[in-house]
Formats: structure tokens, C-alpha cells, sequence
């Protein structure tokens, strides 16, 4: 709109009636509509997209804090009463230094960590073996192996007899960046050097196991990467209605950074209305939305691996 001082100039310039327009009424701006990019093609063939989900399938229940856990104790042997100084608490251990020992150990950030085994719980009456560190470090051993721990690991075994039947629960989450290269890290993923950001829980009774899959890791098969996403997946022993695939969605990323989407049929017991029939062990796979064809997975492995994960 015009100010006041703006239409006087305007009419002592002119001299006509200043309600008389005396310039064209500007267009109605138009709303800026940016095209989609264009998606592109897929990169991977199906048969690449099946082999590394099922590589995914094969290692996720290796990958748990347990392997970390060892790696930190080996290097952890070679402090001294002051380097680091370490602070005992009924919580857990913890130290925050930069120091180097007179044998050649050098600790460098703070970590926190506690565990225990065979810890009883009353509520329950099932018990408890767990370990848990948070941090940012590196350690540099006497025999010079490294320790990279930057993250947060925990590993939890509950067992006992539960409702008259034999139960092993096994939990663990990892996130961060690992690295350690001494002898614990053989065949572990420690030695693939992957980069979690996982949690599962599997429950085992009397044999026959259940599990819960969320989050994902990157690194393996040559560069591929997999997201889960809130996945259940279970023997029929115990009730689950599919044991030849997981339910929802899992993601894979090529080592290009593509994502591929693979939608599965399985359930988690709650549906009534599941279809047996859509139980074959294969999934639907998108990418950008769009359908590319099936993908299929052996679960044999892993529903082998979860009766004892570690």
C-alpha cells in the first residue's frame, strides 16, 4: 500500500486525480513450485539387494557389546593405581585422564562402566549377568594394540525358571564407533570394523527363541549398510504365526548410498487376521517408492544363532 507521502508526490508530479491509477496493477504472484528431482534408476539388481540382506541376517546378532566388553577388560589390564585414576563407585568404575604409565600404556578420555554376573532379582526371581560402559577414549596397550571406544555399550542375560518353563533373555544395544585390534577382536565385528547403532533382545524358552530387531549397522558386504526398523521375528514354537521371515520394513544401502526398501510379510502374533499363505520367507522390495520385484532370506541362521547369541 501506498503512503500518504508517497500518493502527494505522485499527484504534485501529475496533476490528475490522484484515484486515477497511474500505474498497471501488478500480477497476482504465482506460488514457486520446485520439480521432484528425478529419483534416478536403481543401481543394485535384486539378486545384490538379497545377498547382502541376507549377510545382514546372518551377522546382526553378532554384534552386541559382549566382544566390547572384552576388548575394554585386555585393555584395561595395564593401568596403574594412578594411570588413569579410577574412581570406585557402588554404581561402577570410572576415569577421566590423559596419562601415559612408565611400562608405555597411554589412556586418554573418560569412560564409565559396571557389571556383574549372577545378580538375583526378587521381582522376578530370574537372574542377571550385565555390562555396561559409556565414553569417549582410546587406550594405547604396552604390546601397542588400540582401543577406540567412543559410545555407549551394554549387554544384559537374564535367566532362570519362569512361569515353569526354562527362560534365557539376552538384550544388548550399541552405538558409536569401536575399534580395538588386539586378539579379542578376532572373528568378531570388531575386527570388520563396522559402525553400530543397534539394539535387539531375544527371548528363548525352552529352546525355541524370539526377537526384536531395531536400528542397524554399516560397513559389511563390501560396503552395505542395513536399517531395521521395530522388527519381530520368532519360532513357531512359542507361538509366533511366521518363522520364515521378520515383520515390516527392513532398508539396505548400497555402498553408492542408495536405499532399497524390502517390505516383509511376517507378523508379531498380534494380528488375527495374518495370511499363513504370505509366509514364503520373501519380501517386496522398493526403491523411491517403487516396486522392483521380490527379495528372499534364509532364516535358518538366524533363528540358530538366537538360542545362544553369546
Amino acid at each position: 500500500m501506498r503512503s500518504t507521502w508517497t500518493v502527494a508526490l505522485l499527484v504534485a508530479c501529475s496533476g490528475g486525480d490522484p484515484s486515477t491509477p497511474t500505474a498497471q496493477t501488478p500480477d497476482e504472484p504465482r506460488p514457486y513450485v520446485v520439480d521432484a528431482p528425478d529419483p534416478g534408476e536403481p543401481t543394485a539388481s535384486l539378486a545384490e539387494i538379497g545377498t547382502a540382506l541376507q549377510a545382514a541376517f546372518d551377522q546382526v546378532l553378532t554384534i552386541n557389546a559382549a566382544p566390547v566388553e572384552a576388548a575394554y577388560a585386555d585393555a584395561m589390564t595395564d593401568r596403574t593405581y594412578d594411570c588413569p585414576y579410577e574412581y570406585a563407585t557402588p554404581d561402577g568404575t570410572y576415569w577421566y585422564d590423559s596419562c601415559d604409565t612408565e611400562d608405555g600404556a597411554a589412556y586418554d578420555g573418560y569412560v564409565f562402566a559396571l557389571g556383574e554376573q549372577g545378580v538375583y532379582d526378587d521381582a522376578s526371581g530370574l537372574y542377571v549377568d550385565y555390562w555396561y560402559a559409556f565414553g569417549a577414549a582410546t587406550v594405547e596397550t604396552m604390546e601397542g594394540h588400540h582401543l577406540e571406544l567412543a559410545g555407549g555399550a551394554v549387554r544384559y542375560k537374564t535367566y532362570g525358571d519362569y512361569a515353569g518353563l526354562e527362560l534365557e533373555s539376552y538384550y544388548s544395544d550399541v552405538g558409536g564407533s569401536f575399534r580395538w585390534d588386539g586378539p579379542e577382536a578376532r572373528g568378531t565385528w570388531l575386527e570388520q570394523g563396522l559402525d553400530p547403532d543397534l539394539t535387539w533382545q531375544v527371548n528363548v524358552f525352552a529352546g525355541e527363541p524370539a526377537m526384536y530387531l531395531d536400528g542397524g549397522f554399516s560397513g559389511f558386504a563390501s560396503g552395505w549398510a542395513v536399517a531395521f526398523d521395530d522388527n519381530v521375528f520368532g519360532s513357531k514354537g512359542i507361538g509366533m504365526p511366521c518363522e520364515l521371515e521378520v515383520s515390516g520394513t527392513v532398508g539396505v544401502r548400497a555402498p553408492d548410498g542408495t536405499w532399497y526398501d524390502i517390505r516383509f510379510d511376517g507378523s508379531d502374533g498380534s494380528d488375527p487376521d495374518f495370511d499363513p499363505a504370505k509366509c514364503d520367507g520373501c519380501g517386496k522390495a522398493f526403491f523411491q517408492g517403487e516396486p522392483m520385484g521380490e527379495v528372499c532370506a534364509d532364516t535358518d541362521t538366524l533363528l540358530g544363532m538366537a538360542v545362544t547369541p553369546w
